[in-house]
């Protein structure tokens, strides 16, 4: 089946398949990638609601942050929304573009228990969207860290499905200054590979009433495309694992001349030690570095497998007796 999509979205001729989707992100509501994404799924067809944070959250991971006073006591990312300002609330011209003064994970809570309820009859999601964020997430590392996973898994751990995307582009940048029409812009190129993805996501689906498994979510990274690369505007889909040889987790080390501890991304056993999943497919991070998008499959059942609980079961001796 993962082959069969993963064919498909180099081969099909999409069809337009109107869906609903919770759009959002860690960099906040007014960062480039998310606003190109933002018309990017509407013009292909989507009805998109965005919930994203007002600030930057980056590295937020899964915390359930929420707002303690009802108006923002500093400003949002950019200034684009004034202290003083509610600490939730929408565009004036699109009450399709929300922001709330909480995480990630949080603002999807806040977009399917507050707003959707609210102000759009409960309408049913068909997909969350987490990105595209500006830099990858790549390894279990940031799985844990990023706060686009945490949005992801947060909406699966609910029964939604989720797919986070990000990017090799990290400049934390302004939609107001960055979003153009530049067919080499990153983040224009980002929002239609994303739109390519789900669409494909949707036409697999099929009559099946769900377009991914319950627990299941999708991690999807670009390697860096248009202006920031050589010769690669339309990168092809590669499908990968989180772990193996090539993830990394992070180990401190001390700079002798700043006195400072720095973190350094290293490659350690327990997460070369694949024990679930396809242990044949490459890593993200050996994807990404060609005109490749890593798509790896997760599952948010973290239970070990049956064969692992038998080998340490031995290990409680008495403890349960």
């Amino acid at each position: 089946m993962q082959f069969t999509f993963l064919a498909a979205l180099a081969t099909l001729v999409i069809p337009v398949l109107s869906k609903n989707i919770l759009l959002t992100n860690d960099d906040s509501f007014i960062a480039t990638n998310i606003r190109a994404t933002y018309y990017a799924l509407k013009d292909a067809g989507h009805d998109v609601l965005m919930v994203a944070p007002v600030s930057q959250r980056s590295g937020w991971g899964g915390k359930f942050d929420i707002p303690y006073t009802t108006t923002l006591q500093t400003n949002g990312e950019f200034g684009y929304v004034k202290a003083g300002s509610p600490s939730w609330g929408h565009e004036l011209d699109d009450n399709h573009i929300w922001y709330f003064n909480g995480t990630p994970a949080s603002s999807v809570a806040f977009g399917l228990d507050y707003v959707l309820p609210t102000y759009f009859e409960n309408t049913t999601i068909d997909l969350v969207v987490s990105g595209p964020n500006e830099g990858t997430n790549l390894s279990p590392a940031l799985f844990t860290l990023s706060g686009t996973m945490g949005a992801t898994y947060n909406a699966v751990y609910r029964g939604i499905p989720a797919v986070a995307f990000s990017g090799s582009n990290s400049n934390n940048s302004f939609y107001g200054d960055f979003l153009n029409d530049d067919p080499k812009n990153p983040s224009n190129i980002y929002a239609a590979k994303v739109v390519e993805f789900v669409d494909n996501l949707f036409t697999t689906q099929g009559d099946n009433s769900r377009v991914l498994p319950v627990s299941v979510g999708i991690n999807v990274n670009f390697p860096p495309v248009g202006d920031q690369a050589q010769n690669c505007d339309d990168p092809n889909w590669v499908l990968s694992r989180l772990t193996g040889s090539d993830a990394y987790g992070f180990k401190l080390v001390l700079n002798q001349t700043t006195g400072l501890f720095q973190t350094v991304p290293t490659k350690f056993i327990g997460l070369a030690n694949a024990v679930n999943g396809d242990v044949t497919l490459p890593g993200e991070n050996t994807v990404v570095n060609g005109c490749s998008s890593s798509v790896s499959v997760f599952s948010v059942d973290y239970d070990a497998p049956v064969a692992l609980l038998n080998e340490v079961k031995p290990l409680f001796g008495d403890l349960f007796s």
